[in-house]
C-alpha cells in the first residue's frame, strides 16, 4: 500500500516528529482513505472514522450531521454489539448493518482503536457498499499497524 509507505517514510525522515506531528499524519491519512472511499463507491454518501471511546478522527460528513454525536454514538453501538456478540457466545462482532428507510448504515471495527461508520443512499447495493467499507477498513488497519 502507497499511503503506509508514505506514512513511514515521512516520519522516519522526521526523526524529531513528536506525537502531535505523528497525530496529524495519521488523521490526514485517515482523511485520504475516506476520500479514496467516497470516491470509489458512489453509494457511499458519507463516513466518519472514530476512536473506540468516541472521538472522531476523520469525516466526510453532510453539514448537518454532528461528527461528534456520531462519533459517541458510532463507539456506544459497535461496544454494545460486541458485548451482545459475546454474551451469545458468538465471538467479537465484525460489523453492525442498520437498514434505514432512506439508507444504510454500517459500523465496523478498523483497528483495536478505530471504527469506520459508512452511510450508504438509498437504494445501495449492499455487497458493493460492504466490500468497499471492508476495504477501507483493512487500510486503516495497516496504517495504525504501521506508524505503532
Amino acid at each position: 500500500m502507497q499511503i503506509i509507505s508514505d506514512v513511514i517514510e515521512q516520519i522516519s525522515h522526521n526523526q524529531h516528529a513528536d506525537a502531535t506531528q505523528v497525530d496529524q499524519l495519521l488523521n490526514q491519512e485517515l482523511s485520504n482513505i475516506l476520500d479514496a472511499l467516497l470516491e470509489d463507491c458512489e453509494d457511499i454518501k458519507a463516513a466518519i472514522i472514530s476512536s473506540v471511546d468516541g472521538l472522531s478522527r476523520a469525516q466526510r460528513l453532510a453539514t448537518d450531521m454532528d461528527e461528534h454525536r456520531f462519533a459517541a454514538m458510532s463507539s456506544a453501538l459497535l461496544a454494545l454489539s460486541d458485548n451482545l456478540a459475546q454474551e451469545g457466545q458468538k465471538g467479537q462482532s465484525e460489523n453492525v448493518l442498520i437498514e434505514g428507510s432512506q439508507g444504510k448504515i454500517f459500523l465496523l471495527h478498523a483497528s483495536p482503536t478505530l471504527l469506520l461508520t459508512v452511510f450508504t443512499r438509498r437504494g445501495a447495493n449492499l455487497g458493493m457498499s460492504l466490500a468497499f467499507a471492508r476495504q477501507a477498513t483493512e487500510e486503516i488497519g495497516a496504517l495504525v499497524e504501521a506508524i505503532a
